[in-house]
């Protein structure tokens, strides 16, 4: 599961990246409390997938998790069924020099081997949305990497909490194929060639920093993220997620892990809870 866990990861990742004139706090934890809750849950930011060495585990978060009685991520991790679904949509009948003209083709083979040390020939068979999950984890500076949402799971399931995602994975599959096409990949290609890992960077020092707005400004600016883009990724995302998180909470305790480009903005989940009546308050994670 570890590995298909890591080959995914990160297209969670690529579904983060808002931009608002709301000011948050620095945290990547949130506590919420109020509007008839028995108890509160706690709302954390993830990065999805990070360097170990980058990694942020303390035990404000560890704390927050042992004192909610269920854990949920935007897709249910411990169900078998949505990971073997998940596995099935990274692979594509027709190869990817069939689904590219000849000149693309030869443009994606030299981005690819002269900024990432990949042969295009490892991605023939691979979907969209897997092959730029598979170049967006090639930007990290590192041989291990980390996934918060795993690593919550793994303690979420010793400790015999109740399991969930606050949607399934053939919604996101859906917006994925929505969102990522040649022409987005081309696109991360070729601001690699130009930056290099600049944007990777600054999003992990801006993360570890707890800084969610500037970090929702970075990840706006990136090449995918077009009007379009944003609207179904995050915003259209986000109302719907603070339609079911009530729920959920009314009758548990719960531990919410998402990508930290959800959380802030005037459309993110932070202010639409609040707008909901919430008191939403952040966590000190020293």
């Amino acid at each position: 599961m570890k590995k298909l866990i890591n080959k995914i990861a990160f297209f969670g990742l690529l579904l983060t990246g808002i931009i608002g004139n709301a000011q948050n706090e620095p945290s990547l934890l949130w506590q919420i409390e109020g509007n008839g809750l028995e108890k509160p849950s706690y709302l954390f930011g993830t990065i999805h997938m990070i360097c170990e060495e980058d990694y942020i585990m303390t035990p404000a978060i560890e704390h927050s998790l042992k004192n909610t009685e269920a854990f949920y991520a935007e897709i249910d991790f411990s169900n078998q069924e949505e990971m073997m679904m998940m596995q099935a949509a990274m692979s594509v009948d027709e190869p990817l020099s069939k689904r590219l003209d000849s000149k693309t083709y030869e443009e994606f083979k030299n981005l690819l081997s002269g900024s990432l040390n990949i042969e295009i020939d490892a991605l023939e068979n691979l979907s969209d949305a897997a092959i730029v999950s598979m170049i967006a984890m090639k930007s990290f500076p590192c041989e291990t990497l980390k996934m918060y949402e795993l690593e919550l799971l793994q303690t979420a399931m010793k400790s015999g909490k109740r399991m969930g995602g606050i949607e399934t994975v053939s919604q996101q599959m859906e917006l994925m194929n929505k969102a990522m096409n040649a022409e987005t990949i081309l696109e991360m290609l070729r601001e690699f060639k130009e930056k290099g890992f600049e944007s990777t960077q600054r999003l992990v020092a801006l993360y570890k920093e707890q800084q969610i707005d500037d970090l929702l400004h970075l990840m706006r600016e990136s090449s995918y993220m077009n009007e379009e883009t944003y609207r179904e990724m995050l915003t259209k995302r986000n109302h719907e997620w603070v339609e079911k998180i009530p729920e959920i909470m009314e009758q548990h305790a719960t531990f919410f892990a998402v990508g930290a480009g959800h959380l802030g903005g005037d459309q993110g989940v932070l202010q639409l809870l609040r707008t909901r009546g919430y008191e939403v308050s952040p966590v000190n994670l020293n």
